[in-house]
């Protein structure tokens, strides 16, 4: 038995089920989509440099503080992919529209 995956059969069968949406109402949630996919990109290179930190201050770190630091990159990540971030999100709504 053949266990491969034909995407292209995938993606027309999700099309054609798909509702059928105003062109404005597709294109606000696709841009939405695009901006969230950067927050979560942004977050994890803001995770990332976090981990290049020393942490070896004369106060040891909790749990508690990495969460407070999680917390705190995400919202640092949504506010700067709504202020047009670093540029993903019109990148791919440029692939996603053609």
């Amino acid at each position: 038995m053949d266990a491969r995956i034909d995407t292209a059969q995938i993606f027309s069968q999700t099309t054609s089920q798909a509702p059928k949406a105003h062109k404005g109402q597709n294109e606000k949630g696709l841009k939405a989509v695009a901006q969230q996919f950067e927050a979560i990109f942004i977050q994890q290179m803001y995770k990332e440099m976090r981990k290049t930190v020393p942490d070896d201050g004369l106060i040891q770190r909790s749990n508690a503080d990495d969460i407070f630091s999680q917390m705190q990159d995400l919202e640092a990540a949504k506010r700067t992919a709504e202020q047009g971030g670093i540029g993903l999100a019109e990148l791919m709504l440029e692939q996603l529209q053609k």
